[in-house]
């Protein structure tokens, strides 16, 4: 099959990865963000179930651990025991290992427990969510692949790419680089 279910010109893929990886910055902003970490923002459930799926096909990222790893962020901020501080680590590894940071932080059983109280805790989570976190982004490969035939390759690939290197290292890095500043 060298054509998936849609034919679109080249533009269109464009188009296509933008918007998904749109979909994936607004989860991420919105839903672990200022729902989850903050708790400054209530979703109604059905909003935060689309969140929670769309983050399991998209990123492999747990709400819990990223809350926790969030939380402890602000708590810890740029002093050694924060999970991703520029300031401590360097702005070249927050950049390019900024995913890699955040699943060191997602092993962190203390961090988790301390920081993750009030992340959703209900049957999909438990066992669909975080067990196969990392079966979500095989599961968008195959819809990108069939929906869009070999090119659906370098969808997904953006898609993959997109969080741990704008959210995790362009964000975390350059945007904490110099430090928090307060408005004055």
């Amino acid at each position: 099959m060298l054509n998936g279910l849609i034919t679109l010109p080249w533009w269109g893929y464009v188009v296509v990865a933008l918007a998904m990886t749109h979909v994936t910055i607004a989860a991420v902003t919105i839903f672990l963000h200022r729902s989850q970490a903050h708790r400054a923002l209530d979703l109604h459930p059905a909003v935060m179930h689309f969140f929670r799926f769309w983050l399991w096909l998209t990123t492999g990222m747990v709400t819990r651990a990223w809350a926790a790893i969030h939380r402890k962020h602000h708590a810890k901020c740029e002093t050694a025991e924060d999970p991703h501080s520029p300031q401590v680590m360097g702005l070249k590894k927050v950049l390019l290992e900024g995913a890699e940071l955040y699943q060191g932080g997602a092993k962190n059983q203390e961090t988790l427990e301390k920081y993750g109280h009030g992340t959703p805790d209900d049957w999909l989570e438990r066992n669909i969510y975080t067990p196969h976190s990392g079966k979500g982004i095989l599961v968008m490969l195959a819809i990108d692949v069939a929906l869009f035939g070999p090119i659906g390759l370098t969808v997904w690939a953006v898609q993959m790419l997109w969080i741990p290197f704008f959210a995790a290292g362009v964000i975390n890095g350059v945007g904490h680089y110099w430090g928090y500043r307060n408005y004055s």
